[in-house]
C-alpha cells in the first residue's frame, strides 16, 4: 500500500456561481464536467434522499469534486481543511482579498514566513503552500 494517492477531494459549495468563482477564477482549475448522482445512490453513500450535482474542477495535479447543495448552510467544521502548494502565495492572497474570500494569515513565531489558509463562501477551508 505504499503507492497511495488521492484520486479527488470532495467538498460542498452553496451554488455552481460560487463553486466556479472560487476554484475556477480564484484557484485557477478547469471545470471538468457537471454530472448528477440519483437519489438512489447518493441516499446509499450518504444518507441524504435527493438527487445530487457535482462539479470537478481539475489541473494536472489534483482534482476537487464539488457537491452543489442550493441551500443556505455553511460548514461548521472548524479543522478540515486541504492544504494545496502554489507557485506565488502572495498572489493568491490579493486575488483572494479582491474577491472578498477570507484570508488567515499568522506569521510564524522566530520567521519572516507566514501560515495561510482561505475560506470559500461555504466555508471550506483551505491551507496554502509554497513550493
Amino acid at each position: 500500500m505504499n503507492n497511495m494517492k488521492i484520486e479527488h477531494v470532495a467538498v460542498a459549495s452553496n451554488s455552481e456561481v460560487n463553486s466556479d468563482n472560487f476554484y475556477m477564477d480564484l484557484l485557477k482549475l478547469q471545470k471538468i464536467k457537471s454530472f448528477i448522482v440519483s437519489k438512489d445512490l447518493i441516499n446509499q453513500f450518504f444518507g441524504v434522499n435527493k438527487d445530487q450535482q457535482i462539479i470537478r474542477y481539475s489541473n494536472e495535479s489534483v482534482s476537487i469534486e464539488v457537491f452543489i447543495i442550493n441551500e443556505n448552510d455553511k460548514s461548521s467544521d472548524k479543522f478540515t481543511h486541504t492544504c494545496i502548494i502554489v507557485e506565488d502565495r502572495d498572489k493568491l492572497v490579493d486575488n483572494a482579498r479582491k474577491k472578498g474570500y477570507k484570508v488567515i494569515k499568522v506569521p510564524r513565531e522566530g520567521s519572516d514566513n507566514y501560515f495561510l489558509f482561505i475560506k470559500d463562501d461555504f466555508g471550506n477551508l483551505f491551507e496554502i503552500k509554497s513550493p
